[in-house]
């Protein structure tokens, strides 16, 4: 009992840090545009009329990193969590050229389910154009790159897996990852976070270090980065054959060295630490209205 009692409230703090993360992100997307359009009238960062590609780029930045360090210096504060919990540090042994294949593998093969779901469910995708070149080009390469990968495995591999790790690292792993998921607010999109969230969760736990996660994740929004790049300004052959490359290749890969590994002995639930069954974290009323309220939400952006 004390177990159940000591999972729901490290799940109800994770529901309530991701709520408030979702709400700064609001907040300051609200402000800044508000700000462009007392500098410029009409602008917003939806229309930033009058302001250019570098300006809104870090204006971008800013919005990101402020998402994820209020909430989590909120829980530093609030809650039993530490610095030694969100696990910076050098990882043990972790076998990189058998978990970034992999990884990219199920990322990839969730990229292809989600295309799937959107257009079975007739979910328009929107594309954001990315700028040729230079400084414009640099700035979203941080912005959906570098900034993604550094501050979201901190607040969810981080922070929340932290939260939840004395209860078990089943619930530890797919707590955040449920959540990760649905903050992405997209059917498609949130497909591919859960898978690569589990995995990344999984990493976490076997490596001690969330370092390794952010490597992965990092990689993978370059992969992403890059497929779209080539759309816009590569010929349609190029592009085509790149994505059509990474999309298969890597989960066929995926497959053959996972199978090969299971061979030798390998098991993905060695190492980990036991703890509460995975649904426990349902346990928590705010842990399940957060995700009925996330899963109501993304239903209404998208339609």
């Amino acid at each position: 009992m004390a177990r159940s009692r000591g999972v729901r409230g490290a799940a109800s703090w994770c529901a309530i840090a991701a709520i408030f993360y979702l709400l700064v992100r609001s907040l300051l997307y609200a402000g800044v545009s508000a700000l462009l359009g007392l500098l410029q009238p009409g602008a917003s960062l939806s229309k930033p009329v009058g302001f250019s590609d570098v300006t809104i780029g870090l204006l971008q930045l800013f919005i990101g990193i402020g998402a994820i360090a209020i909430p989590l210096w909120c829980m530093l504060y609030l809650t039993r969590l530490t610095s030694r919990d969100l696990r910076i540090t050098l990882p043990a042994p972790w076998s990189p050229a058998f978990c970034l294949p992999v990884f990219l593998g199920i990322a990839n093969a969730a990229n292809l389910a989600g295309a799937l779901l959107t257009n079975l469910l007739g979910i328009e995708v929107s594309t954001s154009i990315l700028p040729s070149g230079g400084l414009e080009l640099a700035v979203q390469f941080l912005v959906l790159c570098v900034m993604p990968a550094i501050a979201e495995e901190l607040f969810f591999r981080g922070a929340l897996q932290g939260l939840l790790r004395p209860c078990g690292s089943a619930a530890a792993i797919f707590g955040p990852a449920l959540l990760f998921a649905l903050l992405h607010l997209d059917p498609n999109q949130g497909l591919t976070a859960l898978v690569c969230g589990i995995f990344l969760g999984w990493l976490a736990e076997r490596s001690g270090s969330i370092l390794p996660g952010m490597l992965l994740h990092f990689t993978n929004n370059c992969l992403a980065f890059l497929s779209l790049y080539l759309r816009f300004y590569a010929p349609s052959s190029v592009s085509f054959g790149v994505e059509l490359f990474v999309l298969l290749f890597f989960p066929l890969f995926s497959l053959w060295l996972i199978y090969h590994a299971r061979q030798q002995g390998f098991r993905f639930g060695a190492g980990l630490r036991p703890g509460v069954d995975v649904l426990e974290v349902f346990s928590s009323p705010a842990y399940t209205l957060t995700i009925i309220f996330l899963l109501l939400y993304t239903v209404f952006l998208n339609h």
